[in-house]
């Protein structure tokens, strides 16, 4: 599923006369990008290669080489915008050199999803606005809790935990390049009993799911698997965001087993995060139920993010 890619003014000159130049994000970029963001890791769970890769086909994203860093460019609905600014300097001045590169070619020029490690080191100055985007906050957990569902806050978890054991003999599998590519049919037939066909979110969301597990050994994604008599009922992909915290991509499991969303959250926690401290579990897209799953998983804090536009002058 992609959209269709709209004109563009692929080149602009910037604040140091620099020519920035964007080419389609696609796996000739995994390593300088990964390097990156291992030298500099993010707050925000969108910026990891494999995030990135895998929304690729959906959002356009395209990749440009900009200081020491990187400005990514999305194309969504027919609409224009970038990502947070990848450098590790001059914050500012990406911002300005990025609404720069937007202004005449969309109707609102906009930088998206920056965190607020970003915004924290930014001067005063009258000609941006920044606003809070709550749809796109993430949720961070401590890990430990979520493997140990301590007090009256985790009961029902626990609960819902315990019913699954008793019920079910389900075996903990580690994700395999093998064991992926049966993850592709269990996503799509995931996706029919959901009617995705019918929820754009759910669809392009699905297009990113199988993506990431088509590739799933060469973006080095972590992931786990539970099974019933052989059979897959459920699946999860998860990638390091720094170096103690694990960003949970993608979780799906069977609906009609009571528990299993716990089940493989929980079994993958206790089997991969002994090196971290957080769990990072991205954000609910101001979808109601998936706000309130999130919260009442007891997140430590939710990691803002932020929407940048440029004051409009009028006469």
């Amino acid at each position: 599923m992609t959209n269709q890619e709209q004109p563009y003014n692929s080149k602009i000159r910037t604040h140091n006369s620099a020519l920035l130049e964007f080419a389609p994000l696609d796996l000739s970029a995994r390593d300088s990008l990964t390097a990156y963001l291992r030298q500099h890791p993010p707050l925000a769970s969108e910026y990891t290669f494999s995030n990135l890769f895998a929304w690729q086909p959906i959002n356009q994203y395209a990749i440009a080489r900009y200081g020491e860093g990187f400005l990514i460019r999305k194309s969504s609905h027919g609409e224009l915008s970038l990502l947070q600014p990848l450098v590790p300097k001059n914050g500012l001045a990406s911002i300005k050199d990025g609404l720069a590169f937007l202004a005449g070619q969309t109707a609102v020029p906009a930088i998206e999803r920056v965190g607020e490690d970003i915004i924290a080191g930014l001067p005063d100055d009258p000609t941006v606005i920044i606003t809070e985007d709550r749809d796109q906050f993430d949720y961070l957990y401590d890990a430990q809790e979520l493997i140990d569902l301590p007090g009256e806050r985790f009961h029902d978890k626990k609960n819902l935990l315990a019913q699954f054991r008793t019920k079910y003999n389900a075996k903990y599998l580690p994700l395999t390049p093998a064991l992926a590519k049966e993850c592709v049919t269990f996503a799509h037939q995931w996706c029919i009993e959901r009617n995705c066909e019918r929820a754009e979110g759910l669809a392009r969301e699905n297009c990113a799911v199988v993506r990431m597990l088509a590739h799933f050994a060469e973006l080095h994604l972590l992931g786990g698997a539970l099974t019933i008599d052989d059979q897959l009922i459920a699946f999860t992909l998860a990638e390091p965001l720094t170096s103690d915290t694990l960003v949970i991509h993608v979780e799906k499991a069977d609906n009609h087993l009571t528990g299993a969303y716990q089940a493989i959250n929980h079994e993958f926690l206790i089997h991969q995060t002994v090196a971290f401290r957080y769990v990072n579990r991205e954000q609910d897209l101001g979808v109601k139920g998936l706000r309130k799953a999130k919260l009442s998983y007891n997140p430590v804090r939710l990691i803002k993010k932020y929407r940048i536009t440029a004051v409009r002058i009028t006469d």
